[in-house]
């Protein structure tokens, strides 16, 4: 089966908090690697947002221009998300050329399907500086949840997506003055004139979904779909490809998302195979996961579906959306806007990938916010990655080495029935987690193997039996080791080769499954599996 993964695309504002890789692209990194091994063809993109108001703000305050601000965080947040172990198959820009040109052709299905119009629609004026406010320039009160200084595309404190006019008592974000509105005209996407095939869209969709995801979805179709503005007074961004509007830009939110169908046909460029990208997107038994932050539900579950479905073109629709809650600190969501959450890079150094990674999937925040500190990682780190995971194949390879040069019987490994079975159940169950992506039930499935190693070898005590009872002994617990390296490899990958190279194996599983056949031992390391920063 051929899967296609889609990661949300951070903006390129500056480097990126554990937010963002606990909310979206480690649980992506975790379900592309397990698709990977039972052997799924595998297509994971995402990509710097290098467009709208976050990054011409940030430039500002940088004093650089927008373009070079977006390509310096581009190559940071790169950099930060490969040293996490985030497996992309490819992680463009929405600066590239080919994200530029597709985006156009995009836009051209839906002005020649009607679906893009223009009109006029209130747009905030700041009077004190004498121009127009895109919609991060703007804050003010939220209608909803109250908060005082939500902005103008949206409320940090609700999620809920937002128009400048919607704010109580608008500001200007840089002078402080009071925004007024005043007409302009604007180019529309008629979301209105496709809400009857979005509801049959979602309804045969969302049964799979979480069912926040699904229940804010459907509250959305509730209120009913109104026309949406897809451009902004600005001058940088993606072109608006019609004659008459140089002067404006389309909305970040228009091309940020076709970002998904750029990036995959940059990849089959970029490997020589220009068309490859349709085996993916035209096939109708393929697979379609996407992975975002929950403040991006709507445009991922409506106005991507919308898109896609007034190019006429027959893509592949979203399967999958899967959004988790807010990684939180000290009691409130991480956030790069407010400048609140642990910096991804500071992380990384302090605890590793493994370490980090590991810590994570632990306290991850599928179904409510989550808080997470450093002591929290290093007392996960003591008692799951090293206790749970990295100690027992440590203690079996060890013993095995010092009593019988790392041989195991060949007998005791044909005659493990029993303990091949439990362990093969354990894996079974540990995938069937993570492809439902509960990483926090596919982590104790790991540590369920790690532990019934240290149980066994506490009641066993084979330090203490005559040679052939030992090697027999120990030997039976390699079942447990060869499942254990295999379901903790999407989760902890570092670690986990570790142990397939202890045990002889290939440092990648190439099958969900245990090898049939008897492991050939290396020498371990003097020190525990401890992946330690740096290492």
């Amino acid at each position: 089966m051929r899967v296609f993964i889609g990661v949300a695309w951070p903006y390129a504002s500056g480097p990126r908090h554990l937010g963002h890789l606990a909310g979206a692209y480690l649980p992506a990194d975790v379900v592309a690697r397990y698709h990977r091994i039972v052997g799924d063809e595998v297509l994971m993109v995402s990509g710097s947002d290098q467009h709208g108001t976050p990054i011409t703000l940030a430039a500002e305050a940088a004093g650089v221009s927008p373009a070079d601000f977006a390509d310096h965080q581009h190559a940071r947040i790169e950099a930060s998300l490969r040293r996490a172990g985030i497996s992309f198959d490819h992680y463009s820009r929405t600066g590239a050329a080919t994200h530029h040109r597709v985006v156009g052709e995009v836009f051209a299905d839906l002005w020649r399907a009607g679906l893009i119009y223009q009109d006029t629609a209130r747009s905030a004026w700041c009077p004190a500086e004498g121009r127009s406010l895109p919609d991060r320039y703007v804050q003010g009160g939220c209608p909803y949840c109250k908060v005082e200084d939500a902005r103008g595309d949206q409320c940090d404190g609700c999620g809920r997506t937002l128009d400048p006019d919607q704010l109580v008592q608008p500001t200007c974000r840089r002078c402080g003055a009071a925004a007024t509105f005043r007409p302009m005209r604007q180019l529309f996407l008629a979301l209105d004139r496709m809400e009857a095939k979005l509801t049959d869209y979602v309804e045969a969709r969302a049964p799979g979904w979480r069912r926040f995801v699904a229940e804010e979805t459907r509250g959305i179709l509730a209120g009913g779909l109104r026309a949406r503005a897809i451009t902004r007074d600005l001058d940088w961004g993606v072109r608006v490809p019609l004659e008459g509007w140089d002067d404006r830009r389309l909305y970040v939110w228009f091309d940020a998302v076709i970002g998904y169908l750029s990036a995959s046909k940059e990849w089959a460029d970029a490997h020589g195979r220009p068309e490859v990208w349709r085996q993916w997107w035209e096939d109708a038994g393929a697979l379609h996961r996407y992975f975002i932050g929950k403040d991006n539900l709507f445009f991922h579950t409506l106005f991507w579906p919308a898109l896609i479905m007034g190019t006429g073109r027959g893509l592949h629709l979203p399967d999958d959306v899967v959004a988790s809650q807010y990684l939180t600190m000290a009691g409130a969501q991480m956030s790069s806007s407010r400048g609140h959450g642990f910096d991804l890079d500071d992380a990384l150094g302090r605890l590793g990938a493994d370490r980090l990674r590991h810590a994570l999937c632990a306290r991850s925040p599928e179904s409510s916010d989550t808080e997470f500190n450093y002591q929290q990682a290093g007392e996960l780190t003591r008692t799951g990655l090293l206790g749970g995971v990295a100690n027992p194949a440590h203690r079996v390879t060890t013993l095995l080495w010092s009593r019988f040069g790392g041989r195991p019987d060949k007998d005791a490994w044909a005659g493990a029935t029993v303990e091949r079975a439990e362990a093969s159940e354990w894996l079974r169950q540990a995938g069937k987690a993570i492809a439902r992506v509960e990483l926090r039930s596919a982590l104790e499935h790991v540590h369920a193997l790690g532990r019934t190693v240290n149980q066994r070898l506490a009641r066993s005590e084979p330090w203490r039996l005559p040679d052939a009872e030992a090697q027999a002994c120990l030997t039976s617990l390699l079942p447990y080791l060869e499942a254990l390296a295999v379901a903790a490899w999407p989760i902890v990958p570092e670690t986990a080769s570790r142990i397939r190279l202890l045990l002889g194996r290939s440092e990648r599983p190439t099958a969900w499954a245990i090898d049939p056949a008897p492991p050939r031992l290396t020498e371990p390391l003097r020190a525990p599996l401890d992946p330690s920063p740096g290492s």
